[in-house]
């Protein structure tokens, strides 16, 4: 599965060619598909890996993988025109509305993709049924985000779970459901740990990213809520700020008091024990598969 991002790449292609027929459309969608192509199509490796891992042959599977990769890139595109946190993709540069025809779109052909692939059509019902019921998950998940809802680390683990760790769990299970038919409980807990321990890790660097930290956008984590709940009196105006109390340009020149207010509540180091804790979950359940050793072996390494 070494080549499987040039197989996945062209089954993208394909898809957007067959669906796309308005040529400014598709133009403006494959400048979005292009930039995900530079990357290292995480979520249609998973796919592709658990396919493998659980025993499944032929090329099918690159075309359902490229429909996972499409569902989730929507749900990206979405995400940063919601919140207006990233100016340097591509979308970012378009109209809003070219953006949400584009977004819409990829949705409906992962759709086509997936229900036109060489699978069973029982097995590809179970696919797509469990992938519409992650992404509506992440939709809720979404919602509690933008509405930065979340007063405790319950309710953000709650968010995570429905929103990027659902993504994790989908691709993962797809590839095995593809694979064997079956739903897998084992393989949904140990995506699930993995794909919280990789929000955590955003969450941290997230943190200490200065101009786009989610402390300056008062975006509640794991991080930014054990920060405000430890905080002394001297550094009392990180509280004041994130309440509103505070404008940014008035906390614009603190960024040092911040760095050393993460180090004296010990933030950083509490939450890369929480991310921490949840890659050893994930390495626990994986340890327990009873599959070859080859594909036990990348599996874990997906945690590294």
């Amino acid at each position: 599965m070494d080549d499987f991002a040039e197989s996945v790449g062209k089954e993208i292609g394909e898809g957007l060619r067959a669906y796309f027929v308005e040529p400014h459309l598709y133009e403006q969608a494959m400048a979005c598909v292009e930039e995900k192509l530079r990357g290292k199509l995480p979520f249609s490796k998973l796919t592709v890996l658990h396919f493998h891992a659980f025993g499944g042959t032929g090329h099918a599977i690159y075309r359902a993988a490229a429909a996972v990769e499409l569902m989730i890139l929507s749900a990206d595109i979405i995400d940063d025109l919601q919140d207006k946190d990233n100016s340097l993709t591509a979308w970012s540069r378009m109209s809003p509305e070219m953006v949400l025809n584009i977004a819409f779109g990829l949705t409906l052909v992962s759709q086509q993709m997936m229900l036109t692939g060489d699978f069973p059509m029982e097995v590809v019902h179970k696919a797509v049924q469990f992938l519409n019921t992650q992404t509506l998950a992440a939709i809720n998940g979404q919602t509690t985000d933008l509405l930065n809802d979340i007063g405790s680390e319950e309710d953000y683990l709650r968010m995570v779970k429905q929103k990027s760790a659902g993504f994790v769990v989908a691709a993962c299970m797809i590839g095995t459901l593809l694979a064997t038919g079956e739903w897998n409980e084992r393989v949904r807990d140990y995506a699930e740990e993995l794909g919280i321990a990789d929000q955590i890790k955003n969450d941290i660097r997230d943190l200490l990213d200065w101009e786009r930290s989610d402390f300056k956008n008062r975006k509640k984590t794991l991080s930014t809520l054990y920060l405000l709940q430890f905080i002394a009196e001297e550094d009392q105006w990180i509280a004041d700020y994130f309440e509103g109390r505070l404008k940014a340009e008035e906390i614009s020149h603190r960024r040092e008091e911040f760095e050393r207010a993460i180090e004296r509540t010990g933030t950083f180091l509490y939450t890369s024990v929480r991310m921490r804790t949840h890659g050893y979950n994930y390495l626990q359940l994986v340890d327990k598969l009873e599959i070859d050793a080859h594909w036990k072996n990348r599996i874990i390494a997906l945690s590294e």
